[in-house]
């Protein structure tokens, strides 16, 4: 949000329901180079695949959850030096995605 603009309630709601829509569709892009772009994939048997799986499943509910924390956190913070300090926390978890 920007430091020196209101936005009304249903602003925020809107803003915060795209936000949500986004992550949930997988259409939210990083600011920042993926860091494993030149890692080379291997072969994984199919239990692997499942592990694997689960592993990313279980990784991808904490980042959104991490994402919740900080918008929320940031929604209530009394400063605008925290403030901006979770809404920074929580644009680098979008980056995880």
């Amino acid at each position: 949000m920007l430091a020196n603009r209101f936005i009304s309630p249903l602003d925020q709601l809107i803003v915060g329901f795209d936000k949500a829509l986004r992550v949930v569709g997988g259409v939210a892009s990083a600011s920042r180079p993926n860091p494993a772009a030149h890692a080379v994939d291997c072969e994984l048997d199919e239990r692997e695949q499942r592990h694997s799986a689960g592993l990313m499943r279980v990784n991808h509910v904490g980042e959104v959850c991490a994402q919740a924390l900080y918008d929320s956190q940031a929604r209530y913070a009394q400063s605008p030096a925290m403030r901006m300090q979770f809404e920074q926390a929580g644009r680098e978890e979008e980056d995880h995605l």
